[in-house]
């Protein structure tokens, strides 16, 4: 486990990836960087059932269907 100290210093959160390498002082732990591409999967990922137990997908359809007929 990463003390909170460090991990608030180098802005680690649950779910950063960490490289891990060997130097002659030990192992060397870096946050991996996320290319663009898989942040932006990522932020459609944190939307995934935030619509669960509403008639959101219902409405949509509706609506599409309303605007399909004009």
């Amino acid at each position: 486990m990463i003390p909170r100290a460090l991990r608030e210093k180098y802005g680690l959160t649950s779910g950063t990836r960490l490289e891990v390498a060997e130097s002659d002082e030990g192992l060397v732990l870096a946050p991996l960087k996320q290319a663009r591409s898989s942040s932006r999967q990522a932020g459609w990922r944190t939307l995934r059932g935030s619509a669960k137990g509403t008639n959101a997908l219902k409405e949509h359809l509706a609506e599409h269907r309303r605007e399909t007929k004009r």
